[in-house]
C-alpha cells in the first residue's frame, strides 16, 4: 500500500520527466533550426559577393581537385608496379649476377641444375643482349633481346598467339618469337606473315618461329615482352661477349619464401662460391613497393596540399572582408540581443559552407582529372575512395580553420562601435 508521500514523488518525477523532454526536444529543434538559418544566411550572403566568393570557391576547388588528383595518380601508379610484380606470381624468386672479382661465370648447367634441390620446382635462366634488329633493313624500335630456355614462357606467363613457342631443341638455332608490338610494326613495313619472316640481328638472319599474345605488365626485372625478341639461350650464349647472370625461379609448393631463399644461396655457395648472387623473393619486391608508394603517395599529396592551403587562404581574405562591411549588421544583431556565440557561428558556418560547395566541386574535377590521365596512359581506370573522403573532409576542416579568426573577430565587435560605423 502506497502513501501520499509517494503518489507525491511519483507524480513529480513523471512531470520531471515529461518536461525535461519537451525543453530537450525544444532545444534541439532550436539548435536545428539555427544551424538551417545560418546556412541560408550564408547562401545569401556568398551570392552578394559573388565575384570574390567564385574566386575563393574555385581557389579551395583546385586545391581540393589537386589533392584528389595527385593522391589518386600515385596510387595508381603504385598498384601498376605492383601489377607488374604480381604478374610473375608471389612464388617466384629473382636470381642475378652482383659484381664479382675475378673471371669466373655462371655456367648454364649450374643454373638449370637448380631445379634439383627440393625448394625449387623450375628455374628460368636468362641473358639480355644489346643489338640493333632490322627487318627489310630498316630497324625495329624499341627492342629488348632476351636469351631464354623454354622454361621462361611458363614461369612470366607469356601465351603465344601465332606459330610455336621456344623449345629445347632449338639448341643453338637461329629461331626467335617475337612480342605483339614488334610483330605489329613489322606488319605496318609490309610482313604479310610475321611467322616465317626473317630479321637480321648481329649480321645472321633469325627466322621468327611464334608471336606472342599481348602481355599486360612486365616480366624478368620490367622487361616489357611485347616489345622483346626471345631467343635460344645457347644461341646467345655462343656470342661475343655474352654472359649469364640472371635466372627465375619458381618455388617448389608450399615452401616459404625465406627457406626457399636460405637454400638457393646455400647452392650457389657451394657450386659457385667466387661469384657473388643476389636472390630477392617476389614478396620482398611487392613490399618494397608498397612502401616505395606510400611514399610516392604522401609527397604527391603534400604537393597537392600547397594549392590547398592558399585556397584556405583565399577563403579567410573573404571572411574578412565580409566582416568590415557588414558591421552594421553585427552590431544591430548584437544589439537586439544575439550573443558572441551566435555571431562566431553565423560567420562559421558561411565558411565551411563556401567550404563544402568548393570541396565537392573539387571533388567532381578530382576524379574526372584521375580518369582522363589513367585513361591517356592507358592504365585501368582508378580514384582513390579514400582521396574522395578526405577530400571532401579537408574542405570542412579548412572552413573551420581558416573562418575561425575572422568569426571570432566579428563575435568580438563593439555593438555600438559597429553601429556607427
Amino acid at each position: 500500500m502506497t502513501t501520499p508521500l509517494a503518489d507525491i514523488r511519483h507524480l513529480w518525477q513523471v512531470v520531471r520527466g515529461r518536461a525535461l523532454q519537451v525543453v530537450g526536444a525544444t532545444e534541439s529543434t532550436h539548435a536545428v533550426r539555427l544551424v538551417r538559418t545560418n546556412i541560408k544566411e550564408a547562401l545569401a550572403s556568398l551570392a552578394a559577393v559573388r565575384a570574390r566568393g567564385a574566386l575563393a570557391l574555385a581557389s579551395i576547388a583546385v586545391g581540393i581537385a589537386a589533392v584528389i588528383a595527385t593522391v589518386s595518380i600515385g596510387a595508381a601508379v603504385k598498384q601498376q608496379s605492383l601489377d607488374q610484380y604480381k604478374a610473375l606470381g608471389i612464388d617466384v624468386l629473382l636470381v642475378r649476377k652482383a659484381y664479382s672479382p675475378g673471371r669466373d661465370e655462371l655456367s648454364l648447367r649450374t643454373v638449370e641444375e637448380l631445379a634439383e634441390i627440393p625448394e625449387i620446382d623450375v628455374v628460368a635462366p636468362w641473358t639480355g643482349r644489346n643489338l640493333t634488329v632490322l627487318y627489310r633493313g630498316q630497324s625495329l624500335e624499341p627492342t629488348a633481346m632476351l636469351g631464354v630456355t623454354s622454361a621462361f614462357a611458363s614461369l612470366g606467363k607469356l601465351r603465344v598467339e601465332s606459330g610455336r613457342p621456344l623449345s629445347n631443341l632449338d639448341f643453338r638455332r637461329r629461331y626467335c618469337v617475337v612480342g605483339s608490338d614488334l610483330a605489329r610494326n613489322m606488319r605496318n613495313m609490309g610482313a604479310g606473315e610475321v611467322v616465317g619472316s626473317h630479321l637480321r640481328i648481329a649480321d645472321r638472319l633469325w627466322t621468327v618461329v611464334g608471336v606472342l599474345q599481348p602481355h599486360v605488365g612486365n616480366v624478368a626485372q620490367r622487361i616489357d615482352p611485347n616489345s622483346t625478341v626471345f631467343m635460344p639461350i645457347t644461341t646467345v650464349l655462343r656470342m661475343p661477349d655474352a654472359r649469364l647472370g640472371n635466372a627465375v625461379a619458381r618455388m617448389a609448393p608450399g615452401i616459404d619464401h625465406r627457406l626457399a631463399m636460405a637454400a638457393v644461396v646455400d647452392y650457389f655457395a657451394r657450386r659457385t662460391p667466387t661469384i657473388n648472387l643476389r636472390v630477392t623473393s617476389a614478396r620482398q619486391l611487392i613490399e618494397q613497393m608498397q612502401s616505395q608508394g606510400r611514399l610516392f603517395t604522401l609527397m604527391l599529396g603534400a604537393i597537392g596540399s600547397i594549392a590547398l592551403i592558399v585556397g584556405g587562404v583565399g577563403a579567410m581574405n573573404v571572411m574578412v572582408t565580409a566582416v568590415n562591411e557588414r558591421r552594421g549588421e553585427i552590431g544591430l544583431r548584437r544589439a537586439v540581443g544575439a550573443r558572441r556565440r551566435d555571431i562566431m557561428a553565423q560567420f562559421v558556418v558561411e565558411a565551411v559552407v563556401l567550404c563544402v560547395l568548393a570541396g565537392l566541386i573539387g571533388t567532381l574535377l578530382g576524379v574526372m582529372g584521375s580518369l582522363v590521365i589513367c585513361w591517356m596512359l592507358g592504365w585501368p581506370l582508378f580514384v582513390s575512395v579514400q582521396a574522395i573522403f578526405a577530400g571532401v573532409a579537408v574542405s570542412v576542416g579548412v572552413g573551420v580553420f581558416f573562418g575561425f579568426y575572422p568569426a571570432r573577430q566579428a563575435s568580438r565587435l563593439n555593438p555600438i562601435t559597429a553601429l556607427q560605423t
